[in-house]
């Protein structure tokens, strides 16, 4: 299968497993559903209702429970998607709408020191020396009173990134698009748990080349075909565990997404 497309979280998945990869881009298998995807896309999607029309966008309880109601169609069971937190205090059912509310307050604050120019900017492309393009979209490009133009990423989780390269990513994009060509941005992750340190703006200083260089790689061996499974601890915590043979065993379902 040709694959039309490869972006930062493509190549994320395939550098850490092959095979998840395989599973959940070219297969399409349905996903463990996890609380921390139900509060991401929850708040994701209310911050960008808020920016495009704040007088219309609906209370952060409903796109939880929408999120919520999409996930159930897959598995009925929410004692089996995955959360974070401890074993004690899982961040499950209230718990995760409370730190969907919190963040959303969060991100209002925030908001207060940016003048927003662009949200959620669709600012794929492709990079010299890659035959497959990048799809990417910026979750917020604006000038923060402090820190002049930013590239902000809006994060949920209790820790920030360990490199910046989603940020370089939207950069070199945003300079082949020759997009704010006047500007020199800095990228900015927008932390909204309340448990979060606050992140310092970062330099943005790789070049389109050396970006492309580093999608390069991964990318040709995805559209290669090469899909290995690469079990390590983290695969109890995959959404693909149940469709992934090496991580479950051979079943009805690990054998029709076997290769």
């Amino acid at each position: 299968m040709t694959l039309t497309h490869f972006s930062y979280s493509s190549k994320n998945t395939y550098d850490s497993c092959p095979r998840a990869y395989y599973l959940s881009r070219v297969r399409k298998a349905e996903p463990v559903p996890a609380w921390y995807f139900v509060i991401g896309s929850a708040v994701h999607a209310w911050i960008e209702g808020h920016l495009l029309d704040p007088n219309n966008v609906p209370a952060i309880d409903e796109l939880f429970m929408a999120e919520v109601m999409k996930r159930r169609a897959i598995e009925p069971d929410t004692t089996k998607w995955l959360h974070g937190g401890s074993k004690d205090a899982p961040v499950i059912e209230e718990r995760a709408l409370k730190l969907a509310q919190d963040c959303v307050e969060k991100a209002v604050v925030y908001l207060q020191d940016i003048d927003v120019w662009e949200v959620e900017l669709d600012i794929s492309g492709t990079l010299p020396g890659m035959t497959l393009p990048l799809k990417a979209y910026v979750d917020v490009i604006g000038e923060h009173k402090k820190h002049g133009p930013i590239i902000g990423d809006w994060k949920t989780g209790k820790s920030k990134p360990k490199d910046a390269f989603q940020l370089e990513t939207y950069n070199v994009l945003r300079q082949v698009a020759k997009m704010y060509q006047e500007h020199q941005f800095k990228g900015l992750w927008l932390m909204l748990n309340p448990d979060a340190p606050k992140a310092r703006p970062i330099e943005l200083v790789k070049s389109v080349e050396s970006v492309s260089g580093m999608y390069g790689a991964s990318a040709e061996r995805a559209d290669a075909g090469i899909y290995p499974a690469k079990p390590q601890y983290n695969c109890r915590f995959c959404d693909m565990r149940p469709n992934c043979k090496t991580a479950t065993g051979i079943n009805k379902r690990t054998e029709y997404y076997d290769l």
